[in-house]
Parts: structure tokens; C-alpha cells; sequence
């Protein structure tokens, strides 16, 4: 792709990105017209346009179209950055646990991990896997990786907060994820985000939601008669619900699929 084609591709994913971010979907004239854009320059490279058209899908909440148009992606080329935006149209459509092993395998084709990692460290949070992240916490402090560090220390503080306050084997926090996930996705929400908040020493982990207070109501009561099944689990200091999300959100700013180079 030439310089204006690659801007156009950028810009179009910019777009869509927004619409993930805020949780808001593009009208039919919207998307229509991304579409175009990407069909503009698909031409010189399918692989990239397929790609793009999943994650527009993703903004539609079409997960089938979605799936399609990545898995086509794939087919036509094994580059990492069609990986780590399938991970994030995953991510976007509510599939945390499927977006986790997405990005999994981006990792492994990065040559350089720093391209990605703010991505997975995002998506490990919203799968569950607490225990890895506790890991790369302490594989790049032992290399003395101050920079990387530094960079991540917001989702590594959220993480240990978490582990902290709820003392639960770390594949309950998997459950308790796609719990959370199933929930989100019966009632038409994806997109996950997260604030913590402390009060009287007892944590508040808010999955933010944009839905009418009736909705949430319902999906916490979903959540209570859940949780309240799973084994060894105590409550006492450490509280997960949905939450209306409001704006602004304090905290880690929205990860961005990688931008495309001509």
C-alpha cells in the first residue's frame, strides 16, 4: 500500500475504534460508508482489508461477519497485526476468554512485544489470567526492564490489587471472568472495562457497562446468583458488580489496535 492508501485504512480504523471505546454503534449510513473506504483499497492488499472489515463488523456487533472477515484475514497472511486487531474486535464484541487466546498468538510472532503488550496486558485483565500477569511482572523487573515496567505498572497494580484483596486460586478468577463474560454477552454488552475503587478498606471492582440502570440491576443479580455458586469463594472484602459507565473514566486510557506503515 502507497502512503494515501494507508492513511485511509488508518483513518477508517480510527473511526471504528471510537465506536468500541464508547460502546456505541455506527448507523447503517456509517458503517456503509467505512465499508467503502476499505473496499477503496482492499485491491492492493486483501489480507489488511479483510481485517479492517472484521473489525468494522466488530463496531456492528456482528460477531459472525466479524469472525469471517479476521479468519479470512489469516488465510491471505500471518502478519501479528492482523492478530492483535482480531483480538481487539474480540474483545470488542464481549469474547474476552477467545480475544486472550487471539492475542496469545500475536505475542508469539511479535518480534518485538512491546508492539502489543498493552493490548494483552488489557485482555489478560478482562479473561482472568492474573497469574500471568504476575508473571511478566516479575520476568521483566528480573531483567531490569524500568521503561516496560514503568508502562505497565497500571495494569500490574490493578492486577495485584485484585489477587490482594480477593484470595482466590487464580483459576477462580478465570471463572469469575467468563462468568462475567456470558452475562455481558446475554444482555448485548461487550466491550469490558474496569475501575477499581476502595471504601472502608474493602475493594469495589466495577465492570463499567453503557446500559439504563433496569439493565444492570439485572445483570448484578445475574452476577450474585452466580458467584454465589462458586466454590472457596469469600466476598467479605472484595466486591465485583456492573456498573453505569460514566464519562470521563479515570485510569488506563483504551488500548489502539497497531497503526499500518507504508
Amino acid at each position: 500500500m502507497n502512503e494515501d492508501q494507508c492513511t485511509v485504512l488508518n483513518n477508517t480504523m480510527a473511526k471504528a475504534v471510537n465506536y468500541i471505546v464508547t460502546q456505541t454503534k455506527p448507523d447503517d449510513i456509517t458503517a456503509r460508508k467505512m465499508k467503502n473506504e476499505i473496499f477503496s483499497v482492499m485491491p492492493n492488499n486483501r489480507a489488511l482489508g479483510a481485517m479492517a472489515l472484521g473489525f468494522i463488523a466488530a463496531t456492528e456487533g456482528d460477531y459472525d461477519e466479524s469472525l469471517k472477515q479476521h479468519t479470512l484475514s489469516l488465510t491471505l497472511d500471518n502478519d501479528p497485526v492482523l492478530y492483535l486487531n482480531y483480538a481487539v474486535s474480540m474483545r470488542a464484541l464481549g469474547h474476552n476468554a477467545e480475544a486472550y487466546v487471539i492475542i496469545n498468538k500475536a505475542m508469539n510472532l511479535l518480534t518485538d512485544i512491546g508492539q502489543g503488550i498493552d493490548i494483552f496486558m488489557a485482555l489478560a485483565f478482562n479473561a482472568g489470567h492474573f497469574e500471568k500477569t504476575q508473571s511478566l511482572e516479575d520476568s521483566f523487573k528480573n531483567q531490569n526492564q524500568t521503561q516496560l515496567v514503568n508502562f505497565l505498572q497500571p495494569y500490574f497494580d490493578d492486577v495485584n490489587i485484585v489477587v490482594k484483596k480477593a484470595q482466590f486460586p487464580f483459576n477462580t478468577h478465570v471463572e469469575i471472568a467468563a462468568i462475567m463474560e456470558t452475562i455481558r454477552l446475554n444482555n448485548k454488552h461487550g466491550y469490558t472495562e474496569h475501575i477499581l475503587e476502595t471504601i472502608d478498606d474493602k475493594l469495589f471492582h466495577w465492570s463499567l457497562v453503557n446500559a439504563d440502570e433496569e439493565t444492570i440491576a439485572i445483570m448484578n443479580a445475574e452476577l450474585e446468583a452466580a458467584l454465589s455458586q462458586l466454590k472457596y469463594t469469600v466476598f467479605d472484602n472484595y466486591h465485583i458488580a456492573f456498573k453505569k459507565k460514566e464519562w470521563p473514566i479515570p485510569g488506563i486510557e483504551p488500548e489502539t489496535p497497531l497503526v499500518l506503515q507504508s
